[in-house]
């Protein structure tokens, strides 16, 4: 085991530069935001595009096949896009980007994913041979193109690498960032090496068949350019059906919660196995303040700081956060129509685009409720997501 590198391999892009001498620093979203915001004063509005679909073309487009130049765009696949842009208004967009990116380099800023293809491209350049004989990945659904490529990158195939040398685990179901990947693209090839995993040995039978009803009728891929579907799919255990509430105020939905808490414990269950999930980091907020209110402990799951197993307290986070954790019992607070789906989350320009975003957004539900491994309880005040209209009906 002392041979074994746990790691994030956000972290390990961000350390590895750093022994490199690199000279940017990795921006988010919050510092990204007024850049963009400069940027889109390129923006030609005789076009008539929206700033929602410049941040996407960025994303899908440009970030996704590392184009620098207007040369390279003009001939870019804009497959799946949804949205047509003839190769004239192609040079018109342009601009923006351009100016985004100068914008970066006079901050000395890079993109995360800028960030993890200068790592590759160092590597090619050193011709380092790192010491790893092999690299498993979890959660790959959620990984970029780049990260693939630098992982390959980081065990090249032409150093006499075992023919085993990268593990891949991942549920498209689960993707909640990101783009697909096709591992075929970025010099992995798992031809006729692909497994389906169809046992689940964590969440109820009756948890999972409500959890896969959000994602009915959807698209879903392989991880390897090929479709995926639900059939086959089982889990071991069994337990109670998941219960929907519907409130007609936020006091009698905490209320029910806390009633809910209490009976639970009474049971003998700890707050440290209770959580409850909510889709925005200011909503997780209002509950942990009604709950403290309730005379509750509470234990707030902040991003990036592992959670600590051994505190006491009815976990809080955000549907994003939770994600890779479990629990014996779980809360999603809060599934109303304006916070799932968020609309911010769902803006785009063109249907394609939309529906992508929203299976997105079922997706990030479809976490929150499988993090659940024996019961789960989904509230909601006012008018119901319109992902739990199913429910409903039934």
């Amino acid at each position: 085991m002392r041979r074994i590198e746990v790691v994030n391999i956000d972290a390990w892009v961000a350390q590895f530069l750093r022994q490199n001498g690199y000279d940017f620093q990795i921006a988010f979203e919050e510092r990204l935001r007024p850049i963009w915001e400069n940027a889109l004063n390129m923006a030609d509005q005789a076009l008539e595009l929206s700033d929602e679909f410049y941040r996407d073309e960025w994303e899908q487009v440009i970030q996704q096949q590392g184009i620098d130049n207007v040369a390279a765009y003009v001939r870019a696949d804009r497959t799946g896009r949804g949205q047509r842009l003839p190769r004239a208004s192609r040079y018109k967009v342009w601009p923006v980007f351009e100016e985004y990116r100068s914008q970066l380099n006079d901050h000395r800023l890079k993109e995360l994913i800028d960030a993890t293809r200068d790592a590759r491209h160092l590597l090619e350049r050193q011709g380092k041979i790192l010491p790893y004989r092999a690299v498993v990945i979890d959660e790959a659904q959620d990984m970029s193109t780049e990260v693939f490529r630098l992982v390959r990158q980081m065990i090249p195939s032409e150093a006499g690498s075992a023919p085993n040398d990268i593990f891949i685990v991942g549920d498209a179901h689960q993707r909640i960032y990101g783009p697909r990947v096709i591992l075929g693209h970025c010099g992995i090839d798992i031809r006729g090496r692909g497994r389906k995993l169809r046992v689940n040995y964590r969440t109820t039978e009756e948890t999972r068949r409500w959890a896969t009803s959000i994602l009915e009728g959807r698209p879903f891929d392989d991880l390897n350019g090929g479709q995926d579907d639900q059939r086959g799919y089982r889990s071991l255990l069994h337990g109670p059906d998941p219960i929907v509430q519907q409130y007609e105020s936020s006091s009698d939905e905490i209320g029910s919660i806390v009633e809910y808490v209490a009976a639970l414990q009474n049971q003998g269950v700890l707050t440290k196995d209770i959580c409850l999930i909510a889709r925005t980091n200011d909503l997780v907020n209002q509950y942990a303040v009604a709950l403290r209110s309730s005379g509750h402990k509470t234990y707030l799951i902040r991003r990036s700081v592992a959670e600590d197993r051994k505190a006491d307290g009815i976990r809080l986070a955000t549907m994003h956060r939770v994600k890779g954790l479990e629990f014996d019992h779980v809360i999603v607070a809060g599934v109303n129509q304006g916070a799932v789906p968020l609309p911010r989350a769902i803006q785009a320009d063109n249907p394609h685009d939309q529906a992508e975003k929203e299976t997105r957004e079922r997706s990030l539900l479809y976490v929150a409720v499988t993090r659940a491994r024996r019961s789960v309880l989904i509230t909601c005040t006012g008018e119901p997501s319109s992902f739990l209209s199913i429910k409903e009906e039934g």
